[in-house]
């Protein structure tokens, strides 16, 4: 049985794509584009974790967290207004219609290139076979892309299956916002969803078992976005080692332990946010012989498998575990299925963590310049000296760029503050045009804009700084 459009009459295609996630749907439709009769195999949601369960849910959750800080601290701007209450229902309910829009987009988008969509579960039989188990009908194809993506990973741990025990994906369906939250793992889908829930109210801790936050970007934004949730009441515990979770008197009591000490903190849910396995069981790779490192498909630059005429590409692959990564991903392997010659380039892939206070990077940190073995030339330039961050009342911030103190060549940017998530692009080009801190420097930014801080961070590294 066919799902939700059909172009052709038989069961054979040049490309079958698994999964209909950023890689799987980005991939389908560049395939479309290029001539190739195409058809996506999803047995569940077109769009994957991004579209229904990951990035745009939690991003409109934050704009509603955002509007209920600027609602809280309006009075700073001249403006009286009080936050009287935060209708979590309806912030749902809105979230669900940013998702259901964009999902349908996804499906028109199909469409529209001619991509034969088949709502059922793949088995692999060959390169040149994949078996929809759900409905028992076997297609031929000239190639696959395998893009079934990640999913919550949840540790061995006691008591992580019990009830008010969720995961991110059962956070984003709840109708009631928790009164008190603990959240496990302060990693970036942690730090997010500790930065939302607190603007609503809600009571939250984090507990991290590394020194630090955010895993493993720049510790400088750990360190900021650790102070940033001081000054927000979230309480953060480093260092600690969850023992287990259990119950005392109608809440969830979790234990940890840190330096041989247990600790405890108790909350009405548990969030669980300790990292994600790849969706690779049950769909052949073991039986082709596929290599695979902890579930995830080890795939070349030219996103080839060790199987000739099967491709991989997005969280699967376990290279950046991001939505645009995947979007890259999918789109080089189909390139190179009609073709071409193109690589994955991971050397400029910006990561941002939509915290009340931005958090961004792309390249290179400090720290791993220096341990590829790099002379480090740093530039720094807080926003408490740019006029349009200081307007805005959120000059907090900073920009760092890291560079190559021999030739000048940038390897890195880090940022905290107001349009982060926006102005890493800027560094991404820089890295990816291999531009050098005097391209920077040449070049007239708007003003006033918060972009002249990346611009005032390389003229740093000059040591030629104007406004610092």
């Amino acid at each position: 049985m066919k799902g939700e459009a059909s172009t052709v009459s038989n069961n054979a295609y040049d490309l079958i794509v698994i999964g209909g996630g950023p890689a799987g749907y980005v991939a389908a439709i560049r395939a479309a584009q290029l001539g190739l009769r195409t058809a996506v195999l999803e047995r569940e949601h077109l769009g994957g974790t991004c579209l229904n369960v990951g990035c745009i849910p939690t991003k409109t959750l934050f704009q509603s967290a955002a509007v209920a800080n600027t609602v809280r601290d309006s009075e700073k701007y001249g403006i009286k207004s009080t936050l009287n209450d935060v209708n979590f229902p309806e912030v749902i309910r809105r979230k669900d219609r940013v998702v259901k829009k964009l999902v349908n987009g996804v499906r028109y988008l199909l469409k529209k290139n001619k991509v034969d969509v088949i709502l059922g579960e793949a088995k692999i039989l060959s390169s040149k076979q994949v078996k929809d188990t759900k409905n028992g009908v076997v297609y031929q194809t000239k190639n696959i892309l395998i893009a079934t993506g990640s999913s919550n990973a949840v540790p061995p741990i006691p008591g992580f299956n019990g009830e008010r025990v969720i995961d991110s994906t059962e956070l984003l369906s709840m109708q009631n916002l928790p009164k008190s939250l603990v959240v496990i793992g302060g990693g970036v889908i942690g730090c997010e969803f500790a930065s939302i829930l607190n603007a609503f109210g809600c009571q939250v801790t984090v507990i991290e078992m590394l020194p630090h936050l955010l895993g493993n970007m720049d510790s400088t934004l750990a360190a900021s976005t650790a102070k940033q949730f001081s000054e927000e009441h979230i309480r953060v515990e480093l260092g600690a080692k969850v023992k287990s979770v259990g119950d005392q008197d109608g809440k969830k009591l979790v234990t940890y332990e840190r330096n041989g000490i247990e600790g405890f903190v108790s909350a009405e849910y548990v969030l669980v946010s300790t990292g994600r396995k790849a969706n690779s069981a049950g769909i052949g790779c073991e039986e082709l012989g596929i290599h695979m490192d902890h579930g995830f498909i080890q795939v070349d630059s030219h996103m080839r498998t060790s199987v000739s005429g099967i491709y991989a590409a997005g969280d699967i692959t376990g290279q950046g575990m991001l939505a645009h990564t995947a979007f890259a991903g999918g789109t080089i392997a189909i390139e190179n299925i009609a073709g071409g010659n193109r690589e994955m380039d991971l050397n400029a892939v910006p990561k941002v963590v939509f915290v009340n206070s931005e958090v961004a990077s792309v390249g290179m940190t400090e720290e791993e310049a220096k341990s590829a073995g790099y002379d480090v030339l740093v530039g720094n330039f807080n926003l408490a000296g740019n006029g349009k961050a200081l307007a805005m009342g959120k000059a907090e911030g900073f920009v760092k760029i890291v560079s190559e103190k021999k030739d000048h060549a940038i390897l890195g940017m880090q940022m905290e503050g107001p349009c982060a998530a926006e102005l890493v692009t800027v560094g991404t080009q820089l890295i990816s045009s291999e531009l050098l801190l005097e391209d920077v420097e040449y070049t007239i930014y708007p003003h006033p804009a918060v972009a002249e801080a990346i611009r005032e961070a390389c003229l740093d590294a000059l040591g030629r700084a104007i406004h610092a």
